[in-house]
């Protein structure tokens, strides 16, 4: 399943040329770009659950955890590194359809929705950029690229609550959903800090023994972490930013 890597480049191209090549092309034509992408994305997204789930499960009677990709992004230590890469399991799978499905359905009726917004093809680009950051978050074959990605989302997020930045209303809007967030992200990031130092590694399957001797430091790590889906997910007291940004 080596070919699911262009789940996460096809969308970053399209970002990456809507960006910087969008504003010489018909808004209609970065629609269709940014649509047709999308649409492959897609297609490939639910070959891979095809493949997945038809390929069989393991001896104990479970979907196996596949690792089709995977580098080493930043070596910190000899055995504690940053891995940059793509892990599918049942969840994961799953999640690349209905991300990429509902991706679409946006694509596609933004095309009628935008049309004839001054910039119609910024708009696109923000939403490819907001569909791989998703991609990878739900891949992520570690913690801290997870944290990664989940930055872009919360830049995605910032730029497309202030599409409209000559309002005045959009941009307080989205500098405000920027700053909460960021609030909360520290924490999952010192959450991170403290599972890595004391796990060893920033991988989801760390050795028992280690688990074991850090004691109350994992679920404080734990706990930290959730504070940046809290955050995210404007769940109180961090809600303060979405009536704001709808």
């Amino acid at each position: 399943m080596e070919y699911t890597i262009l789940i996460l480049l096809l969308p970053l191209l399209s970002f990456l040329f809507l960006g910087l090549a969008g504003m010489k092309l018909k808004p209609a034509a970065a629609g269709l770009v940014g649509t047709a992408v999308l649409g492959v994305v897609t297609l490939l997204s639910c070959c891979t659950a095809f493949e997945y789930f038809t390929a069989g499960r393991d001896a104990a009677g479970a979907f196996p955890t596949l690792i089709p990709w995977n580098t080493v992004w930043l070596p910190i230590s000899r055995t504690l590194h940053i891995d940059m890469g793509i892990l599918l399991d049942p969840i994961s799978v799953m999640m690349l359809v209905v991300i990429s499905t509902v991706s679409l359905m946006v694509h596609v009726y933004s095309l009628g929705y935008m049309k004839g917004e001054r910039g119609f093809q910024r708009y696109y680009a923000f939403l490819s950029l907001f569909t791989m950051s998703m991609m990878g978050l739900v891949v992520a074959t570690n913690i801290f690229q997870m944290y990664l990605f989940w930055e872009l989302v919360g830049v995605s997020s910032y730029l497309l609550i202030g599409f409209y930045y000559t309002k005045k209303e959009a941009v307080a809007a989205s500098k405000k959903a920027f700053i909460v967030t960021r609030f909360a992200d520290l924490g999952f990031l010192v959450g991170i800090l403290f599972y890595g130092y004391y796990a060893g590694t920033f991988s989801f399957t760390p050795e028992v023994r280690l688990l074991a001797a850090a004691g109350t430091m994992i679920p404080l790590a734990l706990g930290l972490m959730f504070i940046g889906g809290a955050g995210k997910s404007a769940m109180f007291p961090l809600h303060i930013w979405l009536p704001d940004a709808m």
